[in-house]
């Protein structure tokens, strides 16, 4: 089972083949980069920055007397555990989360989205939430943050990265395969 500080979510994302071209290029990648659905404890791409932007397979979850694949923002700053980790950003074309009838729900943007991570000197990364907006609310209260490709060098940023912790999650659109509506 995985400790998430409360909220078991984002457990699985995944990069479209469509979607690889484009980092290969923007983030000039010369390995492969993993197309299948990332799990915990899988390799996936990862983006951190020293000097400039680098990109770097890393494994999904935190092995620290727990195994942590998420984090609250909310109590990202104040956790000891997480003041030893770094700034970096998961690439993703979709994540899926499990509705509260266990439904799987697959969500997506028209971008590639960039989901707020941490990662440690083990080269192992975790997921960073907030609270779910709209288009996530009816399944799940939590949801990552997701940064746009022009925020990337903010989360970078010491000082500029704690206002996008706080901004309003993006709307996504989701998918899954029976959804039960209210009747009344």
């Amino acid at each position: 089972m995985y400790n998430c500080f409360g909220d078991t979510m984002c457990s699985s994302i995944k990069i479209n083949p469509e979607d690889v071209k484009s980092l290969k290029e923007k983030f000039n990648i010369p390995f492969d980069i993993p197309t299948d659905t990332i799990k915990p404890n899988e390799k996936a791409l990862v983006l951190y920055k020293e000097g400039k932007i680098l990109p770097k397979l890393m494994s999904f979850g935190w092995n620290d007397k727990v195994f942590i694949i998420n984090a609250r923002q909310e109590t990202l700053l104040e956790k000891p555990i997480f003041k030893k980790g770094k700034r970096c950003v998961i690439p993703a074309s979709l994540f899926h989360e499990w509705s509260y009838a266990k439904e799987k729900v697959t969500f997506h943007s028209d971008n590639i989205m960039y989901l707020a991570g941490l990662y440690n000197q083990d080269n192992e990364f975790l997921i960073i939430t907030t609270k779910s907006n709209d288009s996530v609310r009816r399944t799940h209260d939590r949801m990552p943050i997701i940064l746009e490709h022009s925020q990337l060098e903010d989360w970078f940023n010491d000082t500029k990265f704690i206002s996008l912790l706080r901004q309003e999650p993006k709307e996504l659109e989701h998918e899954q395969k029976l959804e039960q509506l209210s009747l009344f």
